[in-house]
């Protein structure tokens, strides 16, 4: 999307570059001493009432670290957002790169909607009250019941929750790599520009924990999705945060549910009185969790005693070469990277030419070459044009 022949909009910009500005912690007369202008000047731009010269637009953009095209056509940051994530960014200084590309992929999504002429609108689901809630577990097992109702989950494992999340919940899930260089950071919850978004680790090629991850960052968009979540390592069940432990909470029964569980056990068992660890692991495969997050959610159903996950790794027991033993595959393939709305209507703008080469390789936050390959798997070819109405073809 070359800047030549675009219809510019000096409020649109003049929003941008003021947010660009105080997220780099500049004040226009420190950026209008950089870019050679007077600080009127800025003030102008910023207000909308000037639209800037391209040279002076350029000279904005590499003084901010952003793309002009994004000053020029992205809707304005989220204002309210930044505002209430300061203390918890500040608190967290290694999250903001991660954060800063999530909300930017929000904001990308947002203009590839209007651009698109699409508008995905999924079902309104009201925030639960956390701080009212007086017994957590009782809880998060009444709103994950609930929400499995709502979404026809029924009672068995969940297969694709990404899949589930962004068709019948609207949230957006991104790989960060930012979040890669971090330590024990797995993914992120912020809701900006009117957009659930989750971004996840990509060093974290365990499907389970993906799927344990996902729920629980779900668990902040159905409770407190207006604040910056940060889920690390540190296992959330030690946390003195009511909102983790209610998250964590919730995912042990949103992907564990008590009926399902419970009547997979009775199967299993065949009227014996205790499980055995083999079957442990077949059950934890099943639902596509973790060992771990399996005895925990047995122990606190009451089928196998209390500290058993501890009792046997004590003793040497390790779950990878148990699973291997049983013929048990340990799927490790990734998330992908982006969500397929949002690969659709790049790939859909990019063949009616709507955006350029270099828009898409800028929206995706990556490389010319990879963008290309992505791309390439939503190539539609001459045979038949998918993008185009059935009406009238019959």
């Amino acid at each position: 999307m070359p800047l030549d022949g675009l219809e510019l909009n000096p409020s649109l910009i003049g929003q941008n570059i003021a947010a660009a500005r105080r997220s780099c912690n500049l004040n226009q007369a420190d950026l209008a001493r950089a870019i050679g202008v007077s600080r009127p000047t800025l003030i102008a731009i910023e207000s909308g009432q000037r639209t800037p010269s391209p040279i002076v637009l350029a000279a904005i953009a590499a003084e901010l670290r952003v793309n002009v095209r994004d000053l020029a056509v992205l809707p304005p940051p989220d204002v309210q957002s930044a505002v209430r994530f300061r203390d918890p960014l500040r608190n967290n200084e290694p999250a903001e790169p991660a954060y800063r590309a999530l909300v930017a992929f929000g904001r990308t999504y947002r203009f590839l909607e209007e651009k698109a002429n699409i508008r995905f609108r999924p079902r309104s689901v009201p925030p639960v009250l956390v701080d009212e809630v007086e017994d957590v577990d009782l809880a998060a097992e009444t709103l994950a019941a609930s929400e499995r109702a709502r979404l026809s989950l029924g009672d068995g494992p969940i297969v694709d929750l990404r899949g589930v999340l962004e068709q019948d919940a609207g949230i957006l899930v991104f790989a960060l790599p930012q979040l890669a260089e971090t330590k024990g950071i797995l993914g992120l919850f912020v809701f900006s520009n009117e957009l659930p978004l989750v971004g996840f680790n990509p060093r974290q090629p365990d499907y389970r924990r993906q799927q344990w991850t996902l729920a629980h960052e779900y668990a902040h968009f159905l409770t407190n999705r207006f604040d910056l979540e940060i889920t690390s390592e540190v296992d959330a069940r030690k946390s003195r945060r009511k909102h983790e432990q209610f998250a964590e909470a919730f995912a042990a029964n949103f992907l564990l549910p008590t009926s399902g569980v419970s009547r997979r056990v009775a199967e299993l068992l065949s009227g014996a009185k205790s499980a055995t660890v083999a079957q442990i692991l077949l059950l934890a495969d099943q639902f596509r969790v973790s060992f771990q997050a399996m005895c925990k959610r047995l122990e606190s159903l009451g089928r196998i005693p209390k500290g058993t996950y501890e009792y046997v790794i004590d003793r040497g027991f390790r779950p990878i070469e148990a699973e291997r033993s049983l013929g048990i595959e340990r799927r490790t393939e990734a998330l992908e990277p982006y969500p397929v709305r949002f690969i659709y209507m790049l790939a859909s703008l990019r063949r009616s030419g709507s955006i350029s080469e270099g828009d898409v390789v800028n929206f995706l936050q990556t490389d010319r070459l990879t963008a290309r390959s992505i791309l390439d798997a939503f190539e539609i070819g001459s045979a038949f044009p998918l993008d185009a109405p059935l009406e009238g073809k019959f």
